[in-house]
């Protein structure tokens, strides 16, 4: 057997290669969108034909590339009959044996996830009898298991069905693959290890310490963080026949990207909050492109059906952007800015700023400015392990919708850990219409403890 793991660090995606050799034929498991020519590549390499591609549940985070791998290299895709896919499939129940030369997969239905989730119990049949290791998919993480968001306490109980009836029965020694790691927004607390095995999980995996059934619905529901917003039109996407071929962006001049913003288009700054702050096109977001998890927060703050035009630093920014953007579906990319902001200043368009403050002015400024409002963006267990007296906490995701709690006649001072989370929350909350002076604190709270100022735990 050849078996080898594809890990998306952006997004905490995890996809799988299993092959035979020996018959020269392998399978993909939860391929991403924008990965199909590297499973290609990789097969190539080993000598292998990609015959299987299977996805394990219709994913909300990301754009199957299931079909697009299958136009490639005329494999065959299988989803469980749940999924409803409406594109050309062959769909497999609990208990059903895929093979891949002297490999078989037997196919474990686990609910809970999704209606559709499975996981795959895989034996090398060269090597011995008995299961060597399972794809989990989203049921079982390293450290968490699969969050039930669209079936509330009815889905979080059949997850524990699923987990004690399938998957926890299984001997300690078989190993632990699942579809997503740390960075991904499918799971709470997910190890940066990307496997494990069944009894170290079974002994110190949180989520699975809950004495029965309603102990585990109590806990998994309780603090669930926020449904993405673009999760629904991902798994519409993904039940969906694909749309294979996109037209390419196209460089525009300032009075096109003019236009196309006057008629409801989207301006996606890529840059830098520091050069975000220089200048930009007013009502841009600012998504840095070198910014962990980038196609995640673009997916959260920018609709899935927008018309989007970019504003890079670097020519080689928009491919990478329209690459990664394709992940979460966002398809919307009619072009770029030729030559950035500097044909926009001498079309003489109007440009807005964004002060950068050290973290040596915010702790002058608190003394000074009473009336200043500290603003946190960081996530709840950032701020628990420490954040500024008196400062507001309105985490990333939910500054849109938290918008009203911040003041609209008082100096805002944004933070995040580094400076460019709270770049993107000052631009959305911008955009929506709320009101400043906006300052965002470069080096966020990374320096400011650096510095040794205080902090509250």
């Amino acid at each position: 057997m050849i078996f080898q793991q594809l890990v998306n660090d952006e997004a905490g995606c995890l996809s799988y290669l299993i092959g035979c050799g020996r018959a020269g034929v392998a399978m993909i498991v939860d391929p991403g969108r924008d990965r199909v020519g590297d499973y290609v590549a990789l097969a190539r390499r080993k000598g292998l034909t990609i015959t299987h591609v299977v996805d394990t549940h219709v994913h909300a985070d990301h754009v199957s590339g299931n079909q697009a791998l299958a136009a490639q290299t005329g494999a065959t895709v299988y989803i469980h009959a749940a999924a409803e896919a409406k594109y050309r499939h062959l769909p497999v129940e609990d208990g059903n044996e895929l093979r891949v030369g002297t490999v078989s997969l037997r196919v474990l239905h686990t609910p809970g996830h999704t209606p559709d989730s499975i996981a795959l119990l895989v034996t090398d049949d060269s090597r011995g009898p008995e299961p060597w290791f399972v794809l989990t998919g989203d049921t079982l993480f390293v450290g968490d298991v699969g969050r039930p968001d669209f079936g509330g306490e009815r889905a979080a109980a059949e997850l524990y069905r699923s987990l004690t009836g399938r998957l926890l029965v299984l001997d300690d020694s078989v190993e632990v693959y699942p579809a997503h790691g740390a960075g991904s927004m499918c799971g709470r607390a997910m190890s940066s290890k990307t496997g494990s095995t069944i009894g170290f999980e079974r002994r110190f995996n949180p989520a699975l310490r809950a004495r029965d059934e309603e102990e585990f619905v109590r806990n998994l529901l309780a603090g669930l963080l926020p449904t993405p917003p673009n999760f629904k039109a991902i798994i519409e996407r993904n039940r969906s026949v694909a749309v294979l071929t996109r037209p390419a962006p196209q460089a525009l001049p300032p009075r096109g990207v003019r236009e196309l913003i006057d008629e409801g288009a989207v301006v996606l700054d890529v840059r830098t909050s520091a050069e975000y702050g220089e200048g930009h096109v007013p009502g841009a977001v600012n998504v840095s492109i070198e910014s962990p998890q980038f196609v995640e927060r673009c997916g959260w703050f920018i609709p899935p059906d927008a018309v989007i035009v970019l504003v890079a630093a670097s020519p080689t920014d928009p491919g990478r952007a329209l690459t990664g953007l394709s992940r979460v579906g966002l398809d919307g990319v009619t072009g770029y800015l030729q030559r950035g902001m500097t044909d926009w200043r001498g079309e003489g368009l109007p440009t807005e700023q964004l002060a950068q403050i050290s973290v040596h002015d915010l702790a002058t400024w608190r003394e000074e400015q009473p009336d200043l409002v500290v603003v946190d963006v960081r996530e709840p267990f950032e701020w628990d392990e420490g954040h500024i007296a008196g400062a507001l906490h309105l985490p990333m995701r939910e500054a849109v919708t938290r918008r009203g709690e911040v003041p609209a006649d008082r100096p805002k001072a944004v933070l995040c850990a580094g400076g460019l989370r709270s770049s993107t929350v000052i631009s959305v909350l911008k955009r929506s219409g709320a009101r400043g002076p906006w300052y965002n604190v470069s080096g966020g709270m990374t320096a400011w403890l650096k510095a040794g100022y205080a902090v509250v735990r």
